[in-house]
């Protein structure tokens, strides 16, 4: 049986019990929600998107050239929780896992030296040092954001095109699916 599939690659159903089956025997196992609630139901969903956002991510550094597995050294922007919640789960663990792609991706992102100054302007309480002294750290955390807010389109525009979900494995947040409980 298969969940979903990315171009001709399929994701198993079993592929998904086998990942779920992992975390269900991992130290946070009593934080998950019971297999046959909604929630539980809700996480297998979840679990469909990861797996196919990172079969997406995988093509894609086959297409960019980029070797099968993640580089040896640890990545250099690990997902931060206040990064991991602004990206999302599944975005923020695809970029653990292959901050190779994220960094070729997001590799011609730049932020302007407006926008950077524009930020102080706005932003004065949070720095009351003068602008030359902050003026790299905010180019930094602009440049972050941008590169963030480029990959994330990136990846959901790449999802949107090569992920097919089968029945019973919508997005959690699709309100179709009988288990829909996001709101806002």
């Amino acid at each position: 049986m298969i969940a979903a599939l990315v171009g001709d690659v399929p994701i198993t159903v079993a592929d998904v019990d086998a990942r779920l089956a992992g975390m269900r025997a991992g130290p946070l196992a009593a934080r998950l929600p019971h297999p046959g609630s909604a929630e539980g139901r809700n996480l297998r969903r979840w679990l469909v998107q990861l797996l196919a956002a990172t079969a997406v991510v995988e093509q894609e550094a086959r297409d960019l050239g980029l070797p099968a597995a993640p580089p040896a050294e640890p990545p250099t922007l690990p997902p931060t929780l206040p990064r991991a919640l602004r990206l999302g789960g599944v975005v923020a663990a695809v970029l653990a896992a292959r901050p190779d792609v994220y960094a070729a991706v997001t590799a011609d992102v730049t932020v302007g030296e407006e926008r950077v100054r524009d930020y102080w302007d706005r932003n004065r309480d949070r720095h009351h040092e003068p602008y030359a002294q902050c003026r790299d750290a905010i180019a930094a955390l602009l440049l972050r954001e941008a590169r963030d807010r480029h990959f994330t389109r990136w990846l959901d525009e790449r999802c949107a095109a090569r992920v097919r979900l089968m029945p019973g494995f919508e997005h959690p947040g699709d309100p179709a699916q009988p288990d829909y409980t996001h709101h806002h």
